[in-house]
């Protein structure tokens, strides 16, 4: 199998994962990527679009639904008041939290599969190949 199949066969079975596990019927996808993507400090709406490739109106677009619904707040960064910050309510939090719990346990069930002589590599490899998606991401 090529790379590039591989890898489509990868974000496919992810979506799937996420889909069923971790969406139920609370979030969105785009919502849940959101959520786990923002950090506690929170961050500027330009890298939240960068980090999450898409452009900034669908990024303003969904932040804007999810201070509808008490996930995210908007302000103006200290420095620049042109610049949107945005960061997570004390609900946004709770979400992101059970999000990333989900998370933590579909990867300990997949890594039950696994032979335990092949973890570390396994590990080792995903963490390589992060690497080179990210500077692959950055390059274009």
């Amino acid at each position: 199998m090529e790379c590039g199949e591989l890898i489509k066969q990868y974000l496919l079975s992810l979506l799937a994962v996420f889909r069923k596990k971790i969406r139920g019927k609370k979030y969105t996808l785009s919502q849940i990527l959101i959520l786990t993507a923002i950090p506690d400090q929170g961050m500027d709406m330009t890298s939240l679009a960068e980090k999450i490739g898409v452009d900034n109106s669908t990024a303003t677009r969904l932040i804007d639904g999810m201070v509808r619904i008490g996930l995210i707040q908007k302000g103006k960064s200290p420095d620049d008041k042109r610049i949107t910050i945005i960061s997570l309510t004390e609900k946004g939090e709770i979400a992101s939290e059970e999000i990333e719990t989900k998370l933590d346990i579909i990867g300990e069930d997949i890594f039950k599969h696994v032979p335990i002589e092949q973890k570390e590599e396994i590990k080792e490899a995903l963490l390589t190949f992060h690497w080179s998606l990210l500077k692959y991401k950055n390059s274009v």
